[in-house]
């Protein structure tokens, strides 16, 4: 699953066309969580799980989650968590753009074990209004004509953006991918 993952995120990636000797930023975090099925009850397609430190959750399982009927007590629930931004000046005189998103979602076969995958993509460009160097944040204007300013806490992001000035635009792409597959128990 975690390769189906990677596969989302690359999918959505952006082959970026560098501009003048501006580098563009792109970060990216991933987090696993597994956890037991302590419980599934097929009426009410309600399944209770327990991480690793003990806590439990209570989840219910959609209608289009399919194959319910193989999850027992004990399996392994992975569930691969991925984030990535990029951003990048784009040449003096690109518009700003309304945000566009692309999605993908993926699901088990009729007769697997259950698991799916799903993760969307935003890609918007901005105008720089001002970047305050001292607090580290960062103001620009959507193609809504909002203006909007954002504290930057990644040292990288901070660097990055410390290289623009009012009036760059930046292309930016946001996105988040979830794969979720079950394990079979150990005997």
């Amino acid at each position: 699953m975690n390769k189906l993952l990677l596969t989302m995120v690359s999918l959505f990636a952006v082959t970026w066309v560098m501009a003048a000797d501006n580098k563009p930023f792109e970060r990216s975090q991933t987090a696993q969580v597994t956890a037991s099925v302590e419980s599934v009850d097929p009426a009410t397609r309600g399944i209770v799980l327990r991480g690793g430190e003990g806590a439990r959750v209570a989840l219910v399982a959609g209608p289009d989650v399919r194959n319910l009927d193989q999850i027992k007590p004990g399996d392994r629930v992975v569930a691969v968590y991925q984030q990535a931004l990029a951003a990048q000046v784009k040449p003096r005189g690109t518009p700003t753009e309304a945000p566009t998103a692309a999605d993908r979602i993926e699901r088990s076969k009729p007769g697997e074990k259950p698991s799916g995958a799903a993760g969307v993509s935003v890609a918007t460009t901005v105008q720089i209004e001002s970047v305050d160097k001292s607090f580290n944040t960062v103001s620009f204007k959507r193609s809504d004509g909002i203006v909007r300013t954002v504290a930057v806490e990644d040292p990288d992001a901070q660097r990055f953006i410390h290289t623009l000035k009012p009036g760059d635009p930046v292309e930016i792409i946001y996105t988040e991918a979830l794969a979720v597959s079950v394990v079979p128990a150990k005997p």
